[in-house]
């Protein structure tokens, strides 16, 4: 139990950030409670309620962690945090008298939410490139695929899977968030794809074999995944460096997008 407790607290640590909001909550629970016995059964006691159910060791170690798994900290949306301290906050306001006391209030709570909070625009968020909202490199690189066939089955660099997958689901990737952990239980030889290709160097004749025993047709990577690519050199290669690589890899170099490489897997009867 006393793992179960560790994990709740990490979780419930990295979700809030280490943000006041808890504590917040706790307050704004307590005085519901007593100033505004009103709203005890609509409010307060379905806070409480969810709360221990939630922020539960047992629970978690017998429920959450089989029912969320890697998710748990979902669960944490269906606690009504904010909704609770906006409560107390119209509240306390509402009674008090002078405008002066309720701007204090409302300045304090809004100081407090904003020095223990966190600025989730810093290192999170860009400025969206397209009407998509997705990266530039993942678009050009979908459309690539889609420019040579109208449903590909693709194996694509890591930092690419998610927004692809967000722009065309006629794209069909060996692997995508479950590579992660994310939702489903990636299969052992399609996870072990997922590794070679995060390495700097990946066996290309393995994610080439697999390639061919599972029908996918088209390989996207970065240039310094290419056999042969030394960093020194980089800025002196090109198509044709890219193309003699790839090819005695058993892969056909058809065009560099944005940065990465497209390519297409050679058939075992033409491998050169």
């Amino acid at each position: 139990m006393t793992e179960a407790w560790r994990q709740v607290l990490n979780m419930v640590r990295e979700s809030f950030a280490g943000n006041g909001f808890l504590v917040l909550w706790v307050v704004s629970l307590l005085y519901l409670f007593f100033a505004e016995k009103e709203k005890r059964k609509i409010l307060v006691y379905p806070a409480i309620l969810l709360g221990v159910l939630i922020f539960n060791p047992i629970l978690y170690r017998y429920v959450w962690d089989k029912l969320f798994g890697y998710a748990y900290w979902r669960a944490f949306w269906m606690v009504p945090v904010l909704p609770v301290i906006a409560a107390a906050v119209v509240s306390l306001v509402g009674k008090m008298r002078g405008r002066i006391p309720k701007a204090a209030v409302i300045a304090a709570v809004l100081v407090i939410s904003a020095l223990t909070g966190t600025f989730i625009y810093k290192d999170r968020f860009v400025r969206a490139q397209n009407r998509y909202k997705l990266p530039q490199a993942s678009v050009d690189v979908a459309d690539a695929l889609l420019a040579l066939d109208k449903e590909p089955r693709a194996t694509v660099d890591g930092s690419l899977f998610c927004y692809i997958r967000q722009y065309s689901p006629d794209i069909h990737l060996m692997y995508g968030r479950d590579a992660w952990g994310y939702i489903d239980i990636i299969g052992q030889g399609t996870y072990s794809v997922y590794q070679q290709m995060i390495l700097p160097q990946p066996d290309l004749d393995y994610v080439r074999s697999c390639m061919l025993e599972w029908n996918y047709d088209y390989l996207v990577m970065l240039p310094s995944q290419a056999p042969g690519y030394r960093q020194e050199d980089a800025e002196g290669y090109d198509s044709s460096f890219y193309s003699a690589a790839l090819k005695g890899a058993g892969f056909e170099y058809l065009e560099t997008v944005d940065g990465y490489l497209l390519c297409k897997v050679i058939p075992e009867q033409t491998k050169a």
